[in-house]
C-alpha cells in the first residue's frame, strides 16, 4: 500500500491581552499545549496592525490592535500516516479555500463518487483509517502520480521542470519539495534531468505578491533542444499591465540572495546561492 498523504492542519489564533503581549515570552507557555496525535511546532507573537487589500491611504492602517499567539501543529492521526506538509507562512490570506465549516467540495465529492458511489455520504463520518485505505484501493492507481522512479522517462531524453509558489494557498509548497527529493534519492544524476524552482510570493499556480510568471516553453526548448539545463530563471511580477519586479528563480535548494546594492526589484542585483 502507498503512503498516505492526507490534508490536515490546525492553526491556533489566540488574541493576547496588552499585559500579556508586554511579557518577555508571551506564547511559550502555548507550546505545551496538550492535544491527542498532535505536536506543536511553533507558538510566536504576532503584531494585529492591519492594512486593507488594495489601500492606498497611508492611513487606511488600523493599528493599536491586540497582538495575537499564532500556534501551528502537526497532527498525526496514526502512527503510520503520513501527514499532507502544511501550508507556508504568507499564504494565510488565502486559507478560506480550505478552512471554514465544511471540507472544500472536491475532496467531500472524491469520497461520495470515486471511493464509496454514494452521493449521500457523510464528510463527518470519516474514518481516517478504514476510509483511507478505501481510497487508496480504489483510485490510487488511476489518480496518484508519486512514484519517484522516473528513469525510464529521463532515458529518453525526458526533462521535468518543477516550479512551486511558496505562498499556495491550495497545495502545500512542500509537497512538491518532498517529490523532488524523492526523485532525487531515486535516480541517478537527477539534476540533468529535473530541476525544481520554488518562486516567493507566489500562490496557486499564478498570482501572489512575488514574481509569478516566466517562458516556460523557452525554458523547456532551450533544455531539451540545445542541452541548457536552467541555472537560473528571471521571473516577473506584472501590476496594470507593467513589469514592477524581475526576481531570479534559483534551482532548489538554490535560493536568491540580494547582494546589497541596488533595486529589490531588479533581477540583476540577486544571486543564487
Amino acid at each position: 500500500m502507498m503512503n498516505r498523504s492526507i490534508g490536515l492542519a490546525l492553526v491556533f489564533v489566540l488574541c493576547a491581552s496588552p499585559v500579556f503581549a508586554q511579557s518577555p515570552q508571551p506564547c511559550d507557555g502555548l507550546r505545551s499545549i496538550s492535544l491527542a496525535n498532535t505536536v506543536v511546532t511553533t507558538a510566536s507573537l504576532v503584531s494585529c496592525s492591519f492594512t486593507p487589500p488594495g489601500a492606498t491611504n497611508p492611513n487606511a492602517t488600523i493599528g493599536r490592535l491586540p497582538a495575537f499567539c499564532r500556534v501551528a501543529n502537526t497532527l498525526r492521526p496514526t502512527p503510520d500516516s503520513e501527514i499532507f506538509p502544511a501550508l507556508q507562512p504568507g499564504s494565510e490570506l488565502g486559507w478560506n479555500g480550505l478552512a471554514g465549516p465544511e471540507p472544500v467540495r472536491e475532496a467531500v465529492e472524491f469520497f461520495q463518487f470515486v471511493v464509496f458511489n454514494d452521493p449521500k455520504w457523510d464528510f463527518r463520518t470519516l474514518n481516517f483509517d478504514a476510509d483511507v485505505a478505501s481510497a487508496e484501493k480504489t483510485a490510487s492507481q488511476i489518480i496518484d502520480a508519486t512514484d519517484p522512479n522516473l528513469r525510464p522517462f529521463f532515458e529518453r531524453g525526458g526533462k521535468v521542470l518543477l516550479y512551486h509558489g511558496w505562498n499556495d494557498q491550495l497545495v502545500a509548497p512542500m509537497n512538491s519539495v518532498n517529490y523532488y527529493q524523492a526523485v532525487v534519492g531515486a535516480t541517478k544524476n537527477p539534476t540533468d534531468s529535473i530541476r525544481l524552482f520554488m518562486m516567493p510570493g507566489m500562490t496557486h499556480c499564478a498570482g501572489g505578491v512575488g514574481p509569478n510568471t516566466f517562458d516556460r516553453m523557452g525554458v523547456i526548448e532551450g533544455w531539451v533542444e540545445k542541452g541548457e539545463a536552467p541555472k537560473r530563471i528571471v521571473a516577473e511580477h506584472v501590476t496594470n499591465g507593467v513589469v514592477d519586479r524581475r526576481r531570479p528563480l534559483c534551482p532548489h535548494p538554490q535560493v536568491a540572495t540580494y547582494m546589497g546594492t541596488g533595486s529589490l526589484d531588479d533581477a540583476a542585483n540577486f544571486t543564487c546561492k
